[in-house]
């Protein structure tokens, strides 16, 4: 089974190193966009003899700008022109795999092109769905010099937008929002890039230039809305309800994330994380950080160690891979 790993990242290189370190397996690739602001020396150097194709053409990321979708397309295109992969990880440069490739083969192998994506649809008393229906353009306030005008350019934005009549999406189509960490099929991804590149769909893609973090919804509307809609993790339980019965985003993708909103947004993993996390069946997690999660990441490392040697031993001795 092939697998591309497509990560995002922008500050902690040795975390980065660490990360691709430890997705880098036997039929894999691992393509990587760093962000256009930073120097691109530290994460190439952490890579440590692993391979890893950079984006060449890397754009300056704006959090929750258009920017950030334009960075995680040249990703999928990237992988897509490189070559046929069976899935498509997304994953972010403070993410990190909680279980050895042998496992995640193994859940990939058990669920045959089953897709892993978190989804609800925004409808009337979802949460987020005024990103939808009010302007925002944080790619431009990016560029205001000082982060007082980018503020107060988007708290302008927002009175104005608030004041006139909500907009009007897509006709034909219901969105969708859910987290950016899922693992899609290769039809879902080729299916994805020939809709961004069709030009019947320019207005899909000029309405989202205006969204607040529309990286959130701009995948999950494509896909929901599509006929690969149903082999999608939860659809069969999920998919089918009204829009506005769910608040918030099921639980479909393959990653560990604590919300609590008394931690970080979201919340650094640590020591006391750990058996929560392997409580919840994922295969990654996220948030890391290189000095506040090294002790965390070190019993990961040594869980994951133990399950590969542990995999080559029964095919050593004729056995199937450990479930």
């Amino acid at each position: 089974m092939r697998i591309a790993y497509l990560v995002l990242a922008h500050d902690q290189p040795e975390l980065f190193g660490r990360l691709v370190g430890a997705v880098h397996a036997e039929s894999t690739a691992i393509y990587a966009h760093i962000d256009a602001k930073v120097d691109i020396t530290p994460f190439s150097s952490a890579c440590s003899g692993v391979p890893v194709t950079f984006v060449s053409n890397p754009v300056q990321v704006s959090w929750g700008g258009y920017s950030q979708v334009v960075a995680m397309l040249r990703l999928l295109e990237k992988a897509v022109e490189a070559g046929e992969h069976d899935y498509y990880i997304f994953l972010s440069g403070r993410d990190y795999p909680l279980h050895s490739h042998s496992h995640l083969l193994e859940l990939l192998d058990r669920h045959p092109d089953r897709s892993y994506m978190n989804f609800y649809a925004l409808a009337d008393g979802t949460d987020l769905v005024n990103n939808i229906r009010r302007h925002c353009f944080f790619d431009a306030y990016a560029k205001l010099p000082t982060r007082f005008l980018q503020r107060a350019a988007g708290r302008v934005v927002k009175e104005i937008s608030s004041r006139l009549p909500d907009r009007k999406f897509i006709d034909g189509m219901q969105p969708y929002r859910g987290s950016t960490s899922w693992c899609l099929s290769s039809d879902i991804v080729k299916y994805t890039v020939n809709f961004v590149h069709d030009p019947r769909n320019r207005d899909f893609i000029k309405f989202f230039h205006s969204v607040s973090c529309c990286d959130e919804i701009f995948f999950q509307t494509i896909v929901l809305n599509s006929s690969y809609a149903p082999t999608l993790n939860l659809f069969d339980v999920d998919g089918h309800r009204p829009p506005g019965e769910m608040k918030n985003e099921n639980k479909a993708s393959l990653h560990y994330i604590d919300w609590n909103p008394a931690r970080d947004n979201p919340a650094i993993l640590c020591d006391s994380d750990f058996d929560v996390m392997y409580a919840s069946g994922k295969m990654f997690a996220r948030k890391f950080d290189q000095r506040r999660s090294a002790g965390v990441l070190d019993r990961i490392d040594a869980v994951r160690q133990t399950q590969e040697k542990e995999s080559r031993l029964l095919k050593a001795h004729g056995g199937a891979r450990i479930a």
